[in-house]
């Protein structure tokens, strides 16, 4: 099955902490599963600092 989103698509990350929006900049399959890097805007942000690479059930679309 291929990526649900392609590169540079504007995404929604929803996970522990409040949604984060930002753009897929790499696609990789790791187990089965395909993972998003996401560039977002808080990278700067210490505290709201996160691993890059996403699993896709985590993100949605931002239109």
């Amino acid at each position: 099955m291929p990526p649900k989103f392609d590169e540079m698509a504007k995404v929604r990350v929803r996970h522990k902490s409040e949604p984060m929006e930002g753009y897929v900049v790499a696609i990789q399959e790791k187990d089965g599963r395909w993972i998003y890097k996401i560039s977002h805007p808080d990278q700067d942000d210490l505290e709201e600092s996160w691993d890059n690479w996403v699993p896709e059930e985590w993100l949605e679309e931002v239109k």
